[in-house]
Parts: C-alpha cells; sequence; structure tokens
C-alpha cells in the first residue's frame, strides 16, 4: 500500500516537472499571428463556425455556447494565476471551432 502511494507520489512530481520544463521552453513573448490581406471574418465574426467562447466570468475560467449571459461551465480557476496575455485573450474571449480544440485549451489552463 505504501509502495503504491509513493509510486503514484513520485509520477505526480514527474508530470509537474514536466508540465514546469514545458512552460519555462515555451517563448515568453508569443507571436501574434500576421494577419492576412483577405477579407475573411475572424473568428468572434462568425460564431456559428466557432460556437465555443471560453471568456472570463466574474475573474474565473468559463466556457459559453448559445447565451453569451450565462455560461455553460465555469471552472475554478482563478484569471489572476494565468499569465498576462491569456488574461488579456480570455477577457476578450477565445472562440473554438471543435470540442477537442477546446477542451485542449481548456487542460492548458487548468495545468
Amino acid at each position: 500500500m505504501r509502495n503504491a502511494i509513493l509510486i503514484t507520489l513520485v509520477g505526480i512530481l514527474l508530470v509537474s516537472l514536466l508540465t514546469i520544463g514545458v512552460i519555462y521552453a515555451l517563448p515568453s513573448d508569443p507571436q501574434a499571428e500576421p494577419i492576412s490581406s483577405s477579407s475573411s471574418p475572424s473568428p468572434l465574426e462568425q460564431p456559428d463556425a466557432y460556437p465555443y467562447l471560453l471568456k472570463a466570468y466574474n475573474g474565473k475560467l468559463a466556457v459559453f455556447t448559445d447565451d453569451l449571459i450565462e455560461p455553460d461551465l465555469v471552472f475554478d480557476i482563478y484569471l489572476k494565476t494565468l499569465p498576462e496575455f491569456d488574461q488579456k485573450q480570455l477577457e476578450q474571449g477565445i472562440r473554438v471551432q471543435t470540442y477537442e480544440k477546446l477542451t485542449a485549451l481548456i487542460e492548458d489552463y487548468i495545468s
């Protein structure tokens, strides 16, 4: 029993260290995507093509779908614990096209 607990704790520690290593390996100043000269609408202008909205709600991370007044999900992740760049993006809102991309983004913010 003690060995199982010890192995679990070592596993959690290794995952945490790996996550921290990945965070430090990422560039500290993310480059903005270049704006193309085409007149294609942005995700914020296409709510039908991007049905999910990841946004701040009462200082926490939330997911909106149809109703932009009340969120469908609110996570216990406070925006003030996230990097400033992420906080600014979430204040404006991030439109997401698929459920898979939505869950990947949420996992990034939670870990």
